[in-house]
C-alpha cells in the first residue's frame, strides 16, 4: 500500500477570473487538485482562454456565492480561496449597494462553507490594498485600516474591510485557520475587463492616444500575476501564515501613470501619444507595498521583470486578447507530498 497522501483539493470562488486563473495554475504546479466555482459560464473568461480548464486536475462548477449553502454540493476540500467579488471602479461606483451585498454576503457564504469542513487547512480571503485608503505607499499590515464613505467607489474598500473582520471573527470563534491577502496592482495577460494596463495597451496598439487621468503623477507599483499567485499559494503551505494578513505585490518598481502610459505606448510601436484627461472621480494617490512581512513569514520574493511582463501583456492585447496557454516561469513553487499534476501550468 502506498503511503503517499492524496493531492490536496482547493476550492476557489470567483474561479474563472484573472487572479484565480493564475492562482489555480500555481496550485496545480504545487500539486493541488483545483475546484473553480463561478456564477457565470466559463466561455471567454480568463480560465477558459488560458487552457486551464483542459487540465485533469481542474473541476468546474457554477454557483451564486450570495446564496447560503451554494458551495455545499462541491463536497469536502482542504483549502478555500475566496476570490469572488464585485469589483472594477466603474462598476463599483455605479452599483455601491450591490457591491456591498455581493462582497459581504458572498464572504459570509464562503466562511459558512469553510468552517463546516472537517479537515480544512486554510481559508484565504482576497482583500485589497484599498483598505489602506488613498495613499498606500509603504503601508504595513500592522497599520490601522482607513476607508471613507464619501464617494460610492469606496464601497468596495468598505466591503473588504468588513470581509476581513468577518474572517478574523471566524478565526476567533470557530478556530478557522485563515490568512488574508491584500493584492497591490496586479497585471498580466489574460486579464479581461477594464483596468489601467489593459486600457492603456488597447489604445496604444490601436494607435489611439493613451489617456492618463489628472496630471499623471499618481503612482503604482505593478506586480505580475504569476508573482502574486506565488505569494497567495505560499500562504497555503506556510503554517506561520495562519491568522495573518499579507501585502502581496512587487516593490521593485514604482511608476507614475505618466511613465506607465509612455512605456506602454513605446512598447506598442504605434507612435501613440499620451493625452491627459480630467479625473472622473476620486483616485488613489499612490500604491506600493511594504513586503517585509511576506518576505519574513512566507519567503515571498517577486521575480518577474516588469518591462518584459508589460511587453507580454501588450502583445496579448495586440493579438486580440484571445486564447493564450498559460505558462509559469518561476521554478520555486512550494510543493506538497504529491507528484506533479497536470500540464496546463508546465
Amino acid at each position: 500500500m502506498s503511503n503517499q497522501h492524496p493531492a490536496p483539493r482547493t476550492l476557489i470562488t470567483g474561479g474563472f477570473g484573472f487572479l484565480s486563473t493564475w492562482v489555480a495554475a500555481g496550485l496545480i504546479r504545487s500539486g493541488h487538485r483545483v475546484v473553480l466555482v463561478d456564477n457565470r459560464e466559463p466561455d471567454g473568461t480568463p480560465a477558459s482562454l488560458s487552457g486551464l480548464l483542459d487540465d485533469p486536475s481542474v473541476e468546474t462548477g457554477t454557483a451564486d456565492i450570495t446564496e447560503r449553502g451554494s458551495l455545499d454540493r462541491f463536497g469536502e476540500v482542504d483549502h478555500v480561496v475566496h476570490a469572488a467579488a464585485l469589483l472594477g471602479v466603474n462598476k463599483v461606483r455605479a452599483s455601491p449597494r450591490e457591491t456591498l451585498r455581493v462582497n459581504v454576503d458572498g464572504t459570509a457564504v464562503a466562511l459558512d462553507y469553510a468552517v463546516r469542513q472537517p479537515d480544512l487547512s486554510r481559508f484565504v480571503l482576497l482583500s485589497t490594498s484599498e483598505v489602506y485608503g488613498g495613499d498606500a505607499k509603504g503601508a504595513k499590515e500592522s497599520e490601522w485600516l482607513s476607508v471613507a464613505v464619501g464617494d460610492p467607489r469606496w464601497s468596495y474598500a468598505v466591503s473588504k474591510v468588513t470581509a476581513e473582520s468577518m474572517t478574523a471573527a471566524c478565526g476567533t470563534e470557530d478556530g478557522l485557520p485563515f490568512a488574508i491577502v491584500r493584492p497591490f496592482n496586479v497585471y498580466g495577460p489574460l486579464r479581461t475587463g477594464s483596468y489601467a494596463v489593459g486600457a492603456l495597451a488597447a489604445r496604444a496598439v490601436a494607435g489611439e492616444p493613451v489617456t492618463v487621468h489628472g496630471d499623471g503623477s499618481q503612482s503604482r507599483a505593478w506586480c505580475h500575476a504569476e508573482d502574486f499567485a506565488f505569494g497567495l499559494v505560499s500562504t497555503l503551505h506556510t503554517p506561520a501564515a495562519v491568522g495573518e494578513a499579507f501585502n502581496i505585490g512587487d516593490d521593485s518598481n514604482d511608476l507614475t501613470m505618466s511613465e506607465l502610459g509612455r512605456l506602454t505606448a513605446e512598447l506598442s510601436g504605434t507612435g501613440a501619444e499620451v493625452r491627459y484627461v480630467p479625473h472622473t472621480g476620486p483616485d488613489i494617490r499612490s500604491r506600493r507595498p511594504d513586503l517585509t512581512k511576506a518576505r519574513t513569514l512566507l519567503g515571498y520574493e517577486p521575480r518577474r521583470d516588469f518591462k518584459a511582463g508589460l511587453r507580454e501583456t501588450v502583445e496579448w492585447v495586440r493579438g486580440g486578447s484571445g486564447v493564450l496557454p498559460l505558462r509559469l516561469e518561476r521554478t520555486d513553487w512550494p510543493r506538497g507530498n504529491t507528484a506533479p499534476a497536470g500540464a496546463a501550468a508546465s
